[in-house]
């Protein structure tokens, strides 16, 4: 069953931070089928998010994969603090997808310890097929996030 991207909150709204990037950029948060689970990161490809081959520019690839992981590595932590990245890799297996296309970003945490998080992710395209995966290294930060505005 298809997403009804329109219905998902943008992620900032679902996370309750202040990361203007993230709401300009439109990205969504969409919960597992199950409730249970970080869930994903959702965008529906704009004009303005193209490079100049008129597909998904290649640095807003890599940061919904960033975003992807480093939600699951909040979500693995026991107080669910936020994370910065350390290092990350990402792999570009095909083109990122045209206007209108949706892209789905999977995160997942391969280990991680008190300070540390191990991360990779796939970004799909509406199809199901992966366009690009990453990996990456987090830091789990111990400071207050800034909160979005009510």
């Amino acid at each position: 069953m298809p997403l009804d991207i329109d219905q998902l909150k943008l992620y900032t709204a679902h996370r309750g931070l202040a990361i203007p990037l993230l709401d300009l950029l439109q990205f969504r948060h969409a919960p597992t089928a199950d409730g249970t689970g970080p869930g994903c990161i959702v965008l529906r490809i704009e004009p303005y998010h193209l490079n100049g081959w008129a597909n998904a520019h290649g640095g807003l690839i890599m940061t919904l994969l960033d975003v992807a992981m480093a939600l699951n590595a909040s979500a693995a932590d026991e107080t669910c603090r936020g994370v910065v990245t350390i290092e990350m890799k990402t792999n570009f297996l095909r083109p990122g997808g045209e206007v209108g296309e949706v892209l789905e970003a999977h995160g997942t945490v391969r280990h991680h310890t008190r300070s540390i998080a191990f991360c990779e992710a796939e970004l799909r395209n509406s199809t199901g097929v992966v366009v690009a995966s990453a990996s990456g290294t987090f830091k789990y930060v111990n400071a207050s996030r800034p909160l979005a505005d009510a």
